[in-house]
């Protein structure tokens, strides 16, 4: 009599197998087991598959802007009525490059008008912070799971810069908004951090330098649980302001720890000699914290390989505006915006440069810095934020 006897794996194997599965698939495998259903519940789990989603086929979030038409009656179209609306597209990067000129197709759900929200403040691991009309939300797109909305009572009156940035606290997985203004007359800023969960705003130390008002992809970047973005000593810098009424020596990273509440500050590449035409850039690359500027012909890219060494600065490319086939002004008095070349994103393998050209209406560019090729896509980047795929919760 033959007998089939049952067959178990251990769980290390399962943990492995679940690990490298999108997350669509992982949140089905809930209801195999209620082991299974632990498992994947498990927050070091969630850092796991995070940390394998973003090695093996990162995402970024595109944000399309779009109108939606009704007709009226008349012929003549004087009653047709028109409704704005943005809507979330996960979009891996190794598509993006293998088809640089994909059309986009819209689902529904990710119309943002439809949860009751306007836009976008800001991602972190694939869960998006939206800007709600009765407050702010967090939505995760991949498990389409939402919080409960909540208030902002910070009064931004008589502020002449504010804004909120979002990031989290990786040794507490909390997540956290921070929110802040600025008021030129009394040399002053306010700082609000909120953490979810609590739903309670908390005043914290001052910015110890004014942030910079740069219009890049987002004012800040977010990595290993800070928020930084670049600043300036003694003095703020008017949006409207030139930036060669700054010298070198006042640039300087802000950057926020989200555990401690406290400010780190680092002093940028000791080849930054010079205060360039357009606003240097703060972004993230590889992992990296990089730094990004134009000198003379070139556009040069630094990373700090270790975070928080500033003795890790490494410069990782120098491109000639040549070679990206973009028409470069080097000269104060021509440069008639805040900066013209930024990097957003690097493919897996770290050869393909994915930045975006305020001369070529926010155009996405993919340069090969290997092969030195370059290709000009679809894709306008002003409506991107990029973001590290998807979270399960």
């Amino acid at each position: 009599m033959n007998t089939k006897s049952a067959r178990f794996f251990p769980n290390d194997l399962i943990t492995e197998v679940l690990s490298v599965l999108p997350v669509k698939s992982i949140i089905r495998f809930r209801c195999v087991s209620n082991s299974w259903n632990i498992l994947i519940s498990d927050s070091t789990f969630v850092k796991f598959h995070l940390k394998r989603s973003k090695a093996r086929n990162p995402f970024f979030t595109l944000i399309t802007d779009h109108f939606t038409y009704t007709q009226g009656e008349s012929p003549y179209g004087s009653d047709d009525e028109s409704e704005y609306d943005r809507t979330v597209v996960p979009y891996s990067i190794r598509s993006l490059i293998e088809n640089p000129s994909f059309n986009l197709t819209v689902d529904p759900y990710y119309e943002l008008n439809a949860k009751g929200c306007s836009g976008i403040v800001g991602t972190c691991n694939g869960i998006c912070l939206l800007d709600s009309f009765d407050g702010f939300l967090l939505w995760n797109p991949s498990t389409r799971e939402t919080s409960k909305s909540f208030d902002c009572d910070f009064d931004f009156s008589g502020s002449d810069h504010s804004g909120f940035m979002f990031g989290c606290d990786d040794s507490t997985d909390i997540y956290k908004v921070v929110a802040f203004s600025y008021s030129h007359a009394h040399l002053k800023n306010d700082v609000r951090v909120l953490n979810f969960g609590d739903d309670r705003w908390r005043n914290i130390e001052s910015f110890p330098a004014v942030p910079l008002q740069i219009y890049t992809v987002v004012d800040y970047v977010y990595l290993s649980g800070t928020i930084n973005w670049l600043a300036i000593h003694n003095e703020y810098c008017y949006p409207e302001s030139n930036i060669k009424d700054i010298t070198v020596d006042q640039f300087v990273i802000v950057s926020l720890d989200l555990g401690t509440e406290k400010y780190n500050q680092y002093r940028l590449p000791p080849s930054f000699d010079e205060v360039p035409s357009a606003y240097p850039i703060v972004g993230v690359l590889g992992d990296c914290l990089c730094f990004s500027y134009s000198k003379e012909t070139d556009f040069i890219i630094w990373q700090m390989k270790k975070f928080g060494v500033e003795d890790s600065w490494t410069q990782f490319l120098r491109i000639s505006y040549h070679n990206l086939q973009i028409d470069y002004d080097y000269s104060f008095e021509t440069t008639k915006c805040h900066f013209q070349l930024a990097p957003v994103l690097l493919s897996e393998d770290g050869d393909t440069l994915i930045l975006k050209s305020i001369l070529e209406d926010f155009q996405a560019i993919l340069y090969n810095w290997r092969s030195n090729t370059v290709e000009r896509t679809n894709i306008m980047l002003n409506v991107c934020i990029s973001s590290c795929d998807c979270q399960l919760h």
